[in-house]
């Protein structure tokens, strides 16, 4: 069975700012699905150093454990949240400039502008 590798028609596929909106979405996807993992391995390990009845050395191996996976967790947090910051930030500029265009396309109050009357008189 061989797929149909023809391109999609131009009114089938998604505009550009739903394109934007699925990537954003997936990468937010990505990012819970990253930080759902490393909350069940902080609570596996918090498991295991509870019912720790073995050696110091042993507790403070898993310990060790413990804390490189939040300082992880905790660095990928923050880049997620700086992504998603800059995102924010660059839409934020994009709108502030885009109205600022539409400001500055207004006429101003000392223009006057002349169009053909669309009416006639019979």
């Amino acid at each position: 069975m061989t797929e149909d590798k023809s391109p999609m028609p131009r009114s089938l596929e998604a505009p550009a700012s739903d394109q934007l909106l699925d990537s954003i979405l997936e990468k937010a996807t990505t990012a819970a699905q990253q930080t759902v993992e490393q909350f069940a391995r902080l609570a596996s390990l918090a498991r295991d150093i509870e019912a720790c009845n073995s050696s110091p050395a042993s507790c403070a191996t898993l310990l060790a454990a413990f804390e490189e996976i939040a300082a992880s967790a905790e660095a990928n947090a923050k880049l997620d949240v700086e992504f998603f910051q800059s995102l924010r930030n660059g839409l934020i500029l994009k709108h502030e400039l885009r109205r600022a265009h539409h400001e500055d396309a207004e006429p101003s109050s000392e223009m006057t502008i002349l169009a053909p009357s669309t009416l006639t008189k019979h």
